[in-house]
């Protein structure tokens, strides 16, 4: 198989992967934007998602313990006081809930990793966000999300290659 480089081939080869295997790198996907939370409870969720063997209650206890953290970070207040920390934080939390959330195996229709990677980019790009003047910058954003989008394809040529 050829090396994953650009968007297309990339869902392409995400909409390829059984439900297992979504989940699995999903959760290598989350693994790489783990360093925007301090949560221990998203690295165990993170652990239990990419695990090939889970169960139906590791999935549901898994994702009840990341629930916690999601309602947590959530953001409750006006624009001008967000936290992009805790954005960041919460859209990891909402990536590992996506991640774990009990699916019927027959349901391919979700795009289980992808929304996963949608949560992974909105963490990484709140965390680029600088907001010590009157005003949010963007300045870093989209470098940031280009390096993000980077390691998501080499997560999933090492998924492929091994797998």
């Amino acid at each position: 198989m050829d090396k994953i480089t650009n968007n297309e081939a990339f869902k392409k080869a995400l909409f390829s992967l059984s439900l297992s295997q979504q989940r699995q790198v999903g959760a290598r996907f989350i693994a790489n934007v783990l360093d925007l939370t301090d949560g221990s409870c998203i690295k165990h969720a993170q652990m239990v998602a990419e695990k090939s063997d889970i169960t139906a209650e590791e999935l549901e206890n898994a994702y009840h313990a990341v629930h916690s953290i999601y309602v947590a970070t959530h953001p409750r207040s006006g624009f001008s006081e967000l936290d992009y920390g805790k954005q960041a934080a919460h859209f990891v939390a909402e990536a590992c809930m996506v991640c774990l959330a009990p699916i019927h195996e027959g349901y391919r229709a979700l795009h289980l990793a992808e929304k996963v990677v949608g949560y992974c980019h909105m963490a990484r790009m709140c965390s680029s966000i600088q907001h010590e003047d009157e005003y949010p910058k963007f300045l870093d954003a989209e470098e940031s999300l280009k390096k993000e989008m980077e390691a998501e394809y080499q997560i999933l040529n090492e998924f492929l290659e091994n797998g």
